[in-house]
């Protein structure tokens, strides 16, 4: 016998189902693009980080710890010391240190980079090393500290104070560099080199 209430019971019932499984769908839909989106961010940090987290490839390329002669940019004759980036990756060095004293490197760091200091693939830094007063310092990349001629350790750290790049730099005559070479081995030039390749006799 034909019931009318049934039908239009399964009739409702039906076009629920229908509706749910287009709600449902859609909602997965949403889910699975936000997820998408987010895994994309995700990654895109992770990426960033890795191509700028200071990393042991970075060198201490070139040091002058006697400049007598040379104008370093509008600074005069200052000491300085050159950081070279080999990688194919820019490095983010804001907050890493710099120093010549190695005892209690929480203590004793000297110079922080100021934040955005950037090394870039290839690219040169220079670090102007002088304690006196002068208009170096209130360069961000002035490290209020001088070299010795005599010869000391160099240190640069990360954030954390790891070490990054070491150097033992010997005792050196006024205007000469100790600078790395190609086979990064380093050598005493009496042709320092700032911001550039590193020559030798």
């Amino acid at each position: 016998m034909y019931n009318a209430d049934m039908e239009n019971n399964s009739q409702e019932l039906s076009f629920e189902n229908e509706f749910q499984k287009e709600h449902i769908g859609f909602s997965g839909k949403r889910i699975a693009i936000l997820t998408v989106v987010l895994l994309l961010v995700a990654v895109g940090v992770a990426v960033a980080a890795i191509l700028l987290k200071p990393s042991g490839n970075l060198v201490i390329n070139e040091v002058v710890a006697s400049n007598h002669k040379m104008n370093i940019g509008t600074y005069g004759k200052v000491d300085w010391v050159e950081l070279y980036n080999p990688t194919d990756r820019d490095i983010d060095l804001s907050g890493c240190g710099f120093t010549n004293s190695i005892k209690d490197l929480k203590r004793s760091v000297r110079y922080h980079f100021p934040d955005g200091a950037v090394l870039k693939s290839g690219g040169y830094l220079l670090l102007y090393c002088t304690g006196g007063t002068g208009e170096t310092d209130d360069d961000p990349y002035c490290t209020g500290f001088n070299l010795s001629k005599e010869g000391e350790t160099l240190l640069l750290v990360d954030r954390n104070y790891v070490e990054l790049a070491e150097l033992t730099v010997p005792a050196l005559e006024s205007d000469t560099a100790y600078a790395r070479k190609d086979d990064g081995k380093y050598d005493v030039t009496t042709i320092p080199t700032p911001g550039g390749p590193n020559r030798f006799e």
